[in-house]
């Protein structure tokens, strides 16, 4: 018996507790309170006299607490002269029949009890209790007494022993949880436990009368009849497993486990009940089974997937990847799994597809998708998508990841492609929007600086009409009205450069070109406006040097330049010219200390149509084409054309660079003759070679027949009149002019379609009279179309008058006319 805690036993039966501190007053006070320390006081001289049995610490204790339990409460009872023990010690019975089974003699048992004395008198002694002689009577009398109760275990007669044994064994035979049996080696049982009827339903006697092999499965019998023959041989049966028929038909499993005694013929045996156990394993094997089943059926169908498969572990680790990813990457599985599938990586993916990954798997369990470039077999790198789901069991534990690997690189190019596509459609549509509002903002500009010399022309054309102004006035109003109308045709003129330009029909007429003399024409032509507005203008040109150029172009070029930088140098200001030879080039820089031009603007300098200040309130005209048509000309000569600017107020340089002639003039005084811009004309003449010739205007504006009119007259010609085609044809075969005068843009049947009617006309009908075209359609295939058309000559709008004098002067004997009838 173990020992129990003084605060479970409760007050003594005379309700006295012990202060803290005190010291007991009598010795079954000290039994009482001093129980656990005389317990171990024994312990501690009992224990070297049992070392040998290897007993724990509670066998050694055993029944000691009950027994001092009981000294105790027979001191307690005051005994008297006659004390006798009242009742008998099952303790110490008990203790006698524990040594005995554990292999203790008498002789160690009178020592335990010898020993208990002298530990309850020493203590008493320590302590300094009165024992009274009373009670040193009942305390040697009563342990006597129980040394006596445990020593009679050991004097039972051997049938008293061996009958107890007997008993005790089949007490644990009937009531053992496992089913017992004794077999004979004739395949009988001789007997069964309690437990093993019950287990099998049947009734004892009934499993006496007909050999086991019968309650056996028929699939069990054969394993089972050889196991009975090792048993018969001696040989031990550790584990054996059969199914034995219960009452009710039904079959058990059952572990056996046996030893033969052979010289008797018979089998001891011990079995259990694992049906449910068998049960539960069979229910196991076949959940594996369908598991393995399911599992092989997934590989089948993950390996012919489309895709490419892959499982995790819940720490992350890759356990499964499909034939796909193999086939793609190259890898093999003791590559692939665990981690090493990141070495198929791009560089610069690994280490973001490996934090998010590993995030994923070992913490937020959510699921993510990741973009990354994979290498393929063929080392070439391919954009794929990876998307990983977690996956959870019945209870919702993390069991690790499963996803799917998918090759994007035509998805992804396409996106490429998209996004470059929209790029390309939004700078697209940048660039019209900004090329409409610079067409919005060039039509503004085209209409003011159209409409304003044609004020300043109507303007004068009013007052001369009123017939008041003076005459100083009247030669104010003609030099006015003939430069705007000049400046109207140089802004007509730049357009048409433009137009001829952007088809790619402006043509060069080249030859040797000295710039000194190109120069020299185009200074001459600015130095009236530079003078007229203070601005200085300085020239150094090197002269010895000569290219390859239309001579007429080079001169637009540099009047062009100059022109610009007079008209953006203020009052003071100072322009400076410089022609120089530079190894194979010749280099034409125009610098002036005008306003300059904002460093945002530099890039755009000789766009089209763009100017640094385009607003109404700009300081200065022009349609912001010069400077493209002075780039478009030096390019096709072969040269560059350059800008440098410090900014606002701090004036430009431009510079010109064209290639050196490789071929020399043969005559180098021969000056070159290129056009200068207009000039006002002299005063007109009579041609003497127009008196008397007969010249038909076919015009449908009144206004533009009257004014040839008038200037025909005025030089002695004799001019008849059509508003149109038809009535041209009429007067032509009527009257028959020596020459023809014929617009080319009129309603109903053009030019074209009049001069071919008139061709089409027999010589003695007019068909071979001399025509001149006179059109606002000035571009060099305007030109051609005239002349194939049928007409002699061309001749621009506005009309030069001098210009068309000459040309019906030299027109007018060209042909024969027949006689008048």
């Amino acid at each position: 018996m173990s020992s129990s805690d003084p605060q479970e036993r409760g007050p003594s039966s005379e309700g006295r507790t012990p202060t803290e501190g005190s010291v007991p007053l009598s010795l079954a006070e000290m039994l009482e309170f001093d129980r656990e320390a005389l317990v171990e006081d024994w312990v501690a001289r009992v224990a070297p006299l049992f070392t040998s049995l290897r007993m724990t610490r509670d066998q050694l204790i055993d029944a000691l607490p009950a027994f001092i339990d009981e000294l105790r409460h027979l001191l307690e009872e005051e005994p008297g002269n006659g004390f006798r023990p009242r009742y008998h010690s099952e303790a110490s019975v008990a203790h006698g029949r524990q040594r005995r089974r554990l292999g203790a003699g008498p002789a160690l048992v009178t020592r335990e009890y010898g020993l208990l004395r002298d530990c309850i008198l020493a203590r008493a002694e320590q302590e300094d209790i009165d024992v009274p002689l009373s009670q040193l009577r009942v305390l040697s009398t009563r342990i006597d007494t129980a040394l006596r109760e445990a020593l009679s275990q050991f004097e039972l007669d051997r049938a008293a022993l061996k009958r107890e044994e007997e008993e005790e064994r089949e007490r644990f035979f009937q009531l053992s949880p496992d089913m017992f049996c004794i077999a004979g080696m004739d395949a009988y049982f001789k007997r069964v436990n309690a437990y093993f009827v019950q287990v099998l339903g049947w009734e004892e006697t009934e499993l006496y009368r007909f050999p086991f092999l019968d309650l056996v499965h028929p699939d069990d019998r054969e394993a089972t009849r050889d196991e009975v023959g090792k048993l018969s041989q001696g040989i031990p049966t550790l584990r054996f497993e059969n199914r034995f028929r219960c009452k009710d038909g039904r079959y058990k499993w059952l572990a056996w486990a046996a030893r033969p005694v052979p010289e008797l013929r018979l089998i001891y045996a011990a079995a259990r009940d694992i049906t449910e156990q068998k049960t539960a394993t069979l229910e196991r094997e076949h959940l594996l089974e369908a598991l393995r089943e399911s599992e092989a059926r997934f590989r089948n169908m993950a390996d012919h997937a489309p895709v490419m498969l892959w499982v995790t572990d819940t720490q992350g680790a890759t356990t499964y990847m499909n034939r796909g990813w193999y086939a793609f990457t190259g890898q093999t599985e003791a590559m692939g799994l665990g981690l090493g599938w990141l070495d198929a990586l791009h560089p610069d993916d690994v280490e973001r597809t490996r934090r998010i990954f590993l995030a994923a798997n070992t913490s937020n369990h959510q699921p993510f998708r990741l973009d990354y470039r994979l290498s393929g077999m063929d080392g070439v790198y391919r954009w794929c998508v990876d998307t990983g789901s977690p996956r959870f069991d019945a209870e919702g534990r993390f069991l690790g990841y499963i996803g799917s690997v998918i090759d994007i690189s035509d998805r992804k190019q396409a996106e490429v492609e998209r996004e470059t596509l929209l790029a390309r459609e939004s700078s697209a549509r940048r660039e019209a929007e900004e090329a409409n509002q610079l067409k919005d903002e060039f039509l503004a500009t085209v209409s003011h600086e159209l409409r304003t010399p044609l004020t300043a022309i109507l303007g004068w054309v009013q007052l001369l009409r009123t017939g008041h102004l003076p005459e100083p006035r009247r030669e104010r109003a003609l030099e006015t009205m003939e430069r705007n109308a000049r400046a109207q045709g140089q802004l007509i003129e730049d357009l048409l450069d433009v137009s001829r330009i952007v088809s790619g029909k402006l043509k060069l007429d080249v030859e040797p070109v000295n710039l000194s003399t190109v120069v020299q024409q185009a200074l001459d032509s600015v130095r009236p406006a530079a003078d007229a507005r203070g601005v200085h203008v300085q020239a150094t040109v090197d002269s010895s040097g000569s290219v390859m150029g239309d001579p007429q172009r080079l001169q637009q070029v540099v009047w062009n330049l100059l022109s610009n930088a007079v008209k953006f140098t203020s009052r003071g200001g100072h322009v400076r010219l410089v022609v120089e030879r530079r190894d194979s080039l010749v280099e034409l820089t125009v610098e002036d200390t005008g306003q300059g031009i904002p460093a945002a603007f530099l890039p755009h300098v000789f766009e089209r149509f763009r100017q640094a200040d385009s607003g109404t309130t700009r300081k200065t005209g022009g349609l912001g084409l010069g400077l493209s048509i002075v780039r478009h000309i030096v390019e096709m000569h072969g040269g560059t054309v350059a800008v440098a600017s410090e900014g606002d107020g701090r004036g430009a340089t431009f510079t010109v660079r064209l290639p050196l002639s490789v071929v020399q003039r043969r005559d180098p005084t021969m000056a070159p003759s290129p056009r200068p811009p207009a000039a006002p004309g002299p005063e007109l003449g009579r041609p003497a070679e127009l008196n008397g010739v007969r010249v038909l205007v076919v015009d449908d504006e009144e206004d533009a027949r009257e004014l040839l009119r008038t200037l025909l007259e005025d030089s002695g010609a004799h001019v008849l009149t059509a508003g149109s085609a038809e009535e041209g044809l009429q007067v032509l075969q009527a009257e028959r002019p020596d020459v023809l005068v014929s617009d080319i843009g009129m309603p109903g049947t053009d030019g074209y379609g009049f001069i071919e009617r008139v061709r089409a006309l027999p010589a003695d009908r007019g068909g071979r009279t001399p025509a001149v075209a006179i059109t606002a359609y000035a571009r060099s295939e305007d030109r051609t179309r005239v002349l194939r058309a049928g007409f002699q000559s061309h001749v621009p709008k506005p009309v030069e008058p001098v210009e068309l004098l000459a040309v019906l002067e030299s027109l007018a004997g060209r042909f024969e006319t027949p006689s008048q009838s």
